[in-house]
This record gives structure tokens, C-alpha cells and sequence, in this order.
């Protein structure tokens, strides 16, 4: 994925805003290497019983989706302190998608 980004931002040009899931400082390191120095990554981070229940709500009935994405969330770590051009965002259970986008925004301009 991280090639087909680079070669695609080479011939477009621009700023690009790219979600995925980086889970861990390795993982984000080697993305890093494709696309360069001058990526920011922003990591999502959220206390693990409002995920449950975002998921829960999301994937109503489906318990077996539920517990394999918390088990997914379990491996997902922040983004550390000397990793460079990383930035973690709190999203707290109030919080509106503009509301992270916002906070995203102040913290990376």
C-alpha cells in the first residue's frame, strides 16, 4: 500500500490525508521509510471501554466481530515520545467526528 501512495503522490502532488492502522512504532517506521520524512502519522487513541461500545453499538448482535476487533485493539499501541513526525490524539466518548478532525487539525498545523 505505502509504494502505490508514494508512486500516486509523486504524479498527483499535493497534501494527502491516508486512515489506516499503523498498531505499533515498527509498523510506522517502516511506512515512514516508504513515504518519507515529512509524514505525519496521528494516532487515535481511546480508553478501551468506549471502543467496546462504540463497537457494540456499530456491530449490534454480533459478539463474535465485537470481541475480534477488541482483540485487534489490544495489540494497537501510542505513538511514543521519540518517534518523530507522530502525534497521538485523544478521542474521548463525547466527541464528534469534527471534534477529532479539529483537534487533529490544532495539533498538527
Amino acid at each position: 500500500m505505502c509504494e502505490d501512495i508514494r508512486k500516486e503522490r509523486k504524479r498527483i502532488g499535493g497534501d494527502w490525508a491516508i486512515a489506516s492502522v499503523a498498531m505499533n512504532k515498527e509498523v510506522r517506521d517502516v511506512i515512514r521509510s516508504v513515504l518519507g520524512p515529512d509524514l505525519v502519522i496521528v494516532v487515535l487513541n481511546m480508553e478501551e471501554g468506549d471502543v467496546q461500545e462504540r463497537l457494540e453499538t456499530r456491530h449490534e448482535g454480533q459478539d463474535v466481530m465485537v470481541k475480534m476487533l477488541m482483540s485487534f485493539y489490544k495489540l494497537c499501541e501510542a505513538a511514543t515520545e521519540d518517534e518523530e513526525q507522530a502525534v497521538n490524539v485523544v478521542v474521548a466518548k463525547e466527541m464528534s467526528r469534527e471534534d477529532v478532525v479539529d483537534k487533529i487539525l490544532e495539533i498538527t498545523f
